[in-house]
């Protein structure tokens, strides 16, 4: 008698290959099923479980098809990372709130996606095979998480057509986007965007600088002629200061193992806290940078030779009136060229520890 069970837990059976039905298991709530590699198959009956909560089939290498979840309504969380030959998700509960669809073979989402206003956690990281993404995305009202990092075939990202208020994180890493449409400005919450290794992005909308929410921006490996292009022009004309005000909320801005010879001067407008820009191997001087950072992380860059605009940030923390306290940490580990041009008499820089013991010194500095 089934009419009892409640959670079926037969993670990494590898001798699994099948299921029994399970319609009498009326009681189910949890089945975790993952790294079951020969698992081919499952029963049907799995649609009717109505006190159904979590299915876990991640790893199932061998799962080739479902059947549909849509039935399924209390099911909340369905995981099924890693199966790898699984080139379709079919149906899906209304009410499931995190989706991992990791590294399956999926090649586009069905237009039912739209279905799940209850979805608030996204992954569909490493589907390489994805191309594209239905055009009603933006009717997910309640996504919070989005992850599409290393779907290298995915070229376009849809129109947002609505507001999504919700969304918090968009990470669009290591696909192929050629660019952005100029309705981003409608992830009117949105607070970290990475597009690290976008090889094919050349430019942002106009719109970006809408993005009054956003926190955090991650742009790694990106060539020199992009990232300037990002940073000094939007939609092909520069930068100006109403541009800027919209980014009010930018605290941190990655670079790191990008192309960069040199940082375009309209980096100090940038409301910055944080500027990553480690192993940045070309990358010979820094302009004048953003009065706010706190913080920057030059480790490996080791061609760079001239970082006499931080002497700026020192007198500005001395003399920094909007808080009482101010920190300022800067890392310039594995920076070889420095000794040779170096920051200033006043700093010694031959090696990174004695900026940091300089920077120490100044960690805590009363109004």
């Amino acid at each position: 008698d089934l009419g009892n069970l409640k959670v079926i837990r037969l993670h990494h059976s590898k001798n699994l290959v099948r299921i029994p039905d399970l319609s009498s298991a009326t009681n189910l709530e949890k089945i975790n099923l993952r790294w079951c590699f020969n698992l081919r198959e499952l029963p049907s009956s799995l649609q009717h479980l109505e006190k159904l909560t979590l299915l876990n089939f991640s790893f199932c290498k061998n799962l080739r098809s479902l059947p549909s979840f849509y039935k399924a309504t209390s099911l909340t969380k369905l995981y099924l990372s890693g199966c790898s030959n699984l080139f379709s998700i079919g149906e899906v509960s209304p009410n499931v709130t995190k989706l991992c669809l990791e590294g399956i073979a999926i090649e586009e989402l069905p237009s039912s996606i739209e279905c799940l206003s209850n979805l608030r956690v996204f992954y569909l990281w490493g589907c390489r095979r994805l191309k594209s993404l239905p055009s009603n995305i933006h009717k997910l009202k309640s996504l919070e998480y989005f992850d599409l990092q290393g779907c290298s075939r995915l070229e376009i990202f849809p129109e947002i057509m609505d507001t999504m208020e919700r969304l918090r994180v968009l990470d669009l890493s290591g696909t192929a986007l050629k660019e952005l449409p100029s309705s981003i400005a409608n992830l009117i919450g949105l607070k970290y965007l990475g597009l690290n290794n976008c090889e094919n992005l050349v430019c942002l909308p106009d719109s970006f600088y809408k993005l009054k929410s956003l926190e955090i921006f991650n742009l790694k490996g990106h060539s020199n002629l992009v990232v300037k292009n990002l940073l000094t022009a939007v939609g092909g004309r520069p930068v100006n200061q109403k541009d800027l005000h919209w980014l009010s909320s930018l605290y941190k801005l990655d670079l790191s193992e990008s192309n960069l010879v040199n940082l375009p001067t309209t980096i100090k407008q940038f409301p910055l806290h944080e500027l990553i820009l480690r192993n940045c191997k070309r990358l010979k001087s820094l302009p004048e940078l953003p009065p706010s950072l706190v913080y920057l992380d030059a480790h490996d860059c080791t061609s760079l030779e001239d970082v006499s605009s931080i002497k700026k940030l020192f007198e500005q923390t001395l003399f920094f009136q909007d808080k009482p306290y101010r920190r300022l940490d800067l890392k310039f580990s594995n920076c070889f060229k420095l000794g040779e041009k170096g920051v200033g008499n006043d700093i010694d820089a031959d090696d990174s520890t004695s900026l940091e013991e300089i920077s120490s010194i100044k960690k805590v500095l009363k109004q």
